[in-house]
């Protein structure tokens, strides 16, 4: 009996960015700004034109099989987080409150407590009383951001803390 040749398993490279594609090496990898993937996130890449592979968080509206275009199917690859101690990954929150003095600050102190970098913070008063506060910050993984986001839900007045997407 003459034994099959065996496939060999696809390659599973580990980028700068402590992502693996599998299938490719020594790919760009760039993480999508429509839903800032951080480790522990389910992930999915998409083979750009001409700018490696973007990550994209599974449940993104971009990355979704239901809104993927048909000839566009064979782009998609399997991707993976690399385990180990990374540095920080950039992701966007977004906070809904009832707006009130100090309500800002409370979110700065909160945020400087869990000792997180925060690149960007913005609050908006809305007509009807309400506030949307939009903070950018760096976490090392989504344990992390829970954690983040769980002390911004218990200020005073924010009823809804969530991640950005789409």
């Amino acid at each position: 009996t003459r034994e099959e040749p065996k496939t060999p398993a696809p390659k599973r490279i580990k980028s700068e960015q402590g992502i693996i594609v599998e299938g490719l090496d020594n790919c760009l990898v760039k993480f999508a700004k429509c839903c800032t993937p951080v480790p522990g996130d389910a992930v999915v890449g998409f083979i750009t034109r001409g700018y490696g592979v973007s990550v994209h968080r599974a449940d993104c509206p971009n990355a979704m099989e239901e809104n993927r275009k048909p000839d566009e199917l064979g782009r998609w690859v399997k991707v993976d987080w690399v385990d180990g101690d990374l540095s920080g990954y950039r992701t966007s929150l977004e906070l809904s409150a009832k707006d009130r003095d100090a309500l800002t600050l409370d979110v700065a102190m909160a945020l400087s407590a869990a000792k997180v970098k925060v690149t960007s913070l913005s609050a908006k008063s809305m007509p009807d009383g309400y506030a949307v506060i939009s903070v950018v910050l760096e976490v090392k993984d989504r344990a992390e951001l829970n954690n983040v986001m769980n002390k911004l839900g218990q200020i005073q007045s924010v009823y809804q803390v969530k991640r950005s997407a789409g």
